[in-house]
């Protein structure tokens, strides 16, 4: 076999290899707060996560309503 064959071999078999390494984390030293790492138990922080967020959007969504004048007073009569 050629080098240059051989080269051409050794990269089509070391670029699926690298994804793999890449997509695993390097071992789970990855972020798991940015969506990266292991995907062992991601349901539980993901449900966990979603329920803070609503829980979050509630509170936020009361302080809206809180700050925002109401419709009526915002209404001004037209100038006669």
């Amino acid at each position: 076999m050629e080098l240059g064959t051989l080269l051409f071999l050794l990269l089509i078999v070391a670029c699926p290899l690298m994804m793999v390494w890449m997509m695993r984390g390097h071992g789970g030293h990855a972020s798991r707060g940015a969506g990266h790492g292991h995907m062992h138990g991601a349901d539980d922080e993901t449900s966990g996560s979603l329920d803070e967020l609503r829980s979050r959007r509630a509170e936020l969504d009361a302080e809206i309503a809180q700050l925002e004048p109401s419709e009526t007073e915002t209404k001004t009569p037209a100038a006669v």
